[in-house]
């Protein structure tokens, strides 16, 4: 693989990967660090890469490296998401998209909708990681189940049960967040 091609892939990943390890680790050195090592590996393994594979293999390193990380702090990750201003920068096209749905809505909008999302992040962050891992692939990185299935490799039927037991879980989790923030709003 050509140097150009593989910096072109790296332009092209790069902000999807750094965020999936942000998902699954909650610290933004710890991602960056995962993110660089991600592109290491890959560059180290250009003979074998296949540009139609690429990023099922991108997310499959990112995952066994933060997976390896977690296994090395020997304790749980923290429950609370940390800055979503953070995170919203790392998504551009979320941020576009939330950009043009805020130019038409009420200050009074905007805010909830913010709001929304930052206990939507809380919940994913509380989920363990196996359910976490599948939750943050479909729904924010957009993969299909047979992608997902690929990349950690484990039988679709697993990740079709994975993802319906995160998504239940992830019901009470804000249904539960929900009703703490308006008791403490009324407080």
């Amino acid at each position: 693989m050509l140097e150009a091609v593989f910096l072109n892939l790296v332009k092209q990943h790069q902000a999807q990967i750094y965020q999936h390890a942000l998902y699954l680790l909650n610290d933004q050195e710890e991602a960056e660090d995962v993110t660089q090592e991600t592109f290491i590996k890959a560059w180290n393994y250009t003979a074998e890469l296949r540009l139609e594979t690429v990023q099922s293999w991108l997310l499959k390193c990112t995952n066994n490296l933060c997976i390896d990380l977690l296994r090395r702090r020997k304790f749980q990750v923290s429950l609370t998401m940390g800055d979503t201003d953070e995170i919203e920068t790392l998504a551009h096209h979320q941020r576009a998209r939330r950009a043009s749905e805020s130019s038409n809505s009420s200050p009074e909008v905007f805010c909830i909708r913010r709001e929304r999302q930052r206990l939507v992040q809380q919940a994913i962050a509380q989920l363990p990681l196996h359910f976490r891992t599948v939750v943050i692939m479909h729904e924010i990185n957009g993969l299909n189940f047979d992608e997902i299935a690929e990349t950690l490799n484990q039988p679709i039927g697993t990740v079709k049960s994975n993802m319906f037991r995160a998504k239940k879980r992830l019901r009470e989790t804000l249904r539960n967040l929900y009703q703490s923030d308006s008791d403490t709003d009324t407080n």
